[in-house]
């Protein structure tokens, strides 16, 4: 964990979740994130970030638990991603420059 925030919780729910570019046609589509560089805040075992992948430049994951940040890297690379990356950290002090993303995503984090 974070200093004092967040913690990943394995729940049920994330078996009902729509698929990734299903909940990224609510925002636009593919075409929100296509070629550019994405922050997904809050990305849990990186199930979203890893989901939309093969769309933007780079795909980034920040989450406070460490043990959810290595659950995303394993996905990402049994997926094949060269082009996720996940770190832990809390979205109240993020551990990136400004400027760095294109597109900043938030979605089932508390």
């Amino acid at each position: 964990m974070v200093g004092a925030v967040g913690k990943h919780v394995w729940a049920f729910s994330s078996g009902l979740r729509p698929q990734p570019l299903v909940e990224l046609e609510h925002w636009g589509g593919k075409e929100l994130v296509r070629g550019k560089r994405v922050l997904d805040v809050g990305c849990g075992d990186g199930r979203f970030a890893n989901g939309i992948a093969p769309y933007p430049a780079s795909v980034d994951g920040v989450d406070p638990d460490p043990g959810a940040i290595a659950a995303a890297r394993k996905n990402a690379r049994s997926l094949g991603l060269d082009n996720a990356r996940f770190k832990a950290g809390a979205a109240q002090r993020l551990p990136y420059q400004d400027s760095t993303f294109d597109v900043v995503l938030l979605t089932w984090a508390l």
